[in-house]
């Protein structure tokens, strides 16, 4: 692995068991970077000139600060492993959830962290402070460890942000702040819309934070185009800003504001300028090498809430044989836009898709599917435009 990578960031994904937060680095050098992961501090200055990888939360003695400094270590020691010893009973029948079962409080507890303990030290004196741990059954006791140790363990992961990751992320942080794309869809969405290198994409993202726009950006590498689509202001980008893109990479992604293509399409229309051929409009980006163009794009991306209106004014875009994918978190739009499709003969092979997605916990002796799981990942109208 190479070296420097975390220095080169400006966005890192930090993970403790589970649980994972995207933090974004200052600017300024020498100053401390301090986030919170769980219910620790920790300085990301100490990260720096490593690469991505676990680290070990280390009290700096010397430092009169509060944050752990992070030293990488490879020797991850689970905390089941150094309590696997401990007797299990067979059953939890006897057991009441009363609150009354551990007896250390949560001030004992702030104390025990103040002292310098690790999280495996914590973790054992919660243990010998249970009345009901010794009495829980095998798999009982799995979990509550593993429960702790999201809290209290003392290694971190660093990552370095990719679209699997971010979208995972920020559909465990609140699903609809990406309109409820869950990642096997996003993987639905990239297929269906043919992304290949040497291609021209439009996308117009309506509330996934730059989520598809940054996929398509990682799969073509620098080599193509990539329009970002937007009615007004600033397209979103948060997603793109997170996967730490080299300007190579980010190359091939324009901006266009969607009223003045509207414009444009009405001028086409009412036939004004028969001097410029019909497939033209005008530039719609000053810093943009070539002007988008009817009939010019490849593949289409459409994601909102409302797409049907849309959703027919840019699929004009869209050069014949391209691939168009819609997204929605509901179908009911995308059935009204289904049916307009199949009356005007815009499409061929026109499909409403929903992805069905299960995820399994396999594991020694209770392999089943997950008692929690996300309803619906949204609907897709895919298709490939045709000249009728």
């Amino acid at each position: 692995m190479d070296v420097n990578l975390i220095l080169n960031d400006h966005f890192v994904l930090v993970q403790r068991k589970s649980q994972m937060s995207l933090h974004q680095l200052p600017k300024k050098e020498g100053k401390q970077w301090t986030i919170k992961v769980g219910r620790d501090l920790v300085d990301l200055s100490s990260a720096l000139g490593k690469p991505h990888g676990t680290f070990k939360l280390s009290r700096n003695e010397e430092n009169k600060s509060k944050a752990f400094s992070l030293v990488p270590s490879n020797d991850v020691v689970e905390m089941k492993e150094k309590l696997k010893d401990l007797n299990s009973g067979e059953n939890n029948k006897e057991i009441w959830d009363d609150g009354k079962s551990q007896q250390l409080k949560k001030e004992d507890i702030e104390e025990l962290r103040g002292q310098g303990l690790t999280g495996s030290e914590i973790v054992t004196q919660l243990v010998e402070n249970s009345k009901t741990f010794q009495i829980k059954t095998e798999f009982s006791q799995e979990k509550y460890l593993n429960k702790k140790e999201e809290k209290y363990s003392e290694w971190v992961e660093i990552l370095k942000p990719n679209i699997r990751h971010l979208a995972k992320y920020f559909h465990s942080q609140d699903p609809m702040q990406i309109l409820n794309l869950r990642p096997d869809t996003l993987a639905m969405i990239m297929s269906l819309a043919n992304i290949k290198s040497n291609g021209k994409f439009g996308v117009f993202d309506g509330g996934c934070q730059g989520l598809v726009t940054a996929a398509i950006l990682d799969r073509i590498q620098g080599f193509g185009t990539v329009w970002n689509l937007c009615l007004k202001g600033i397209s979103q980008k948060r997603v793109i800003q997170a996967m730490n893109f080299s300007p190579e990479q980010l190359k091939p992604l324009k901006n266009a504001n969607l009223h003045k293509v509207k414009e444009s399409l009405k001028k086409e229309e009412n036939g004004d300028g028969d001097e410029v051929p019909a497939a033209k409009i005008i530039k719609l980006d000053e810093d943009a090498p070539q002007p988008l163009e009817l009939g010019s794009l490849d593949g289409l991306v459409v994601l909102c809430r409302r797409p049907n209106a849309i959703a027919k004014e840019l699929v004009k875009l869209l050069a014949p044989s391209g691939n168009f994918v819609i997204f929605c978190p509901y179908s009911e739009p995308l059935c009204e836009t289904y049916t307009d499709f199949r009356e005007c003969n815009l499409a061929v092979n026109l499909k409403l898709t929903e992805a069905w997605f299960r995820l399994h916990q396999v594991l020694p002796l209770r392999t089943h599917p997950e008692v929690n799981m996300s309803g619906s990942g949204g609907y897709i109208l895919s298709g490939i435009k045709v000249v009728s």
